[in-house]
């Protein structure tokens, strides 16, 4: 089994403002905005034989605490290719899902079948919460 390693980083002094998820919003103000800190995380994957790949965050963080509660992570994957080559990249279609703070990556071919085996990187941000 190949491995991958996953790049993470903690801040400490980052802000949280809601908005609207249809989006909007008006500029907030300091009474909108609360201090939080915020998980980085950033690796490769691949999706298995069925165009699937998924992780728990909990169980690929370094840095207790891991996420709290229901923040849901913004996760962004990118298909890529693997090693040397001079061929051109053939086009994937990659769809995340996620559900509190386990995260599942979809390939599919631009034809809406689902493509097995597709190299991607990734990256994840996530808010964890302040105990004071």
């Amino acid at each position: 089994m190949r491995t991958t390693r996953v790049v993470q980083w903690k801040e400490r002094e980052v802000q949280v403002n809601e908005i609207p998820r249809e989006g909007g919003g008006d500029r907030p103000g300091p009474e909108k905005c609360e201090p939080a800190y915020a998980f980085f995380c950033a690796g490769h994957g691949r999706t298995n034989s069925g165009g699937s790949w998924t992780v728990s965050l909990p169980g690929i963080i370094c840095d207790p605490p891991v996420p709290a509660g229901d923040h849901q992570p913004s996760f962004v994957a990118t298909p890529t290719t693997d090693g040397d080559t001079d061929d051109i990249p053939r086009p994937f279609i990659l769809v995340v899902r996620t559900q509190r703070a386990n995260v599942t990556v979809w390939s599919f071919q631009p034809n809406g079948k689902i493509a097995p085996d597709v190299e991607f990187s990734w990256h994840c941000v996530v808010e964890g919460t302040l105990v004071q």
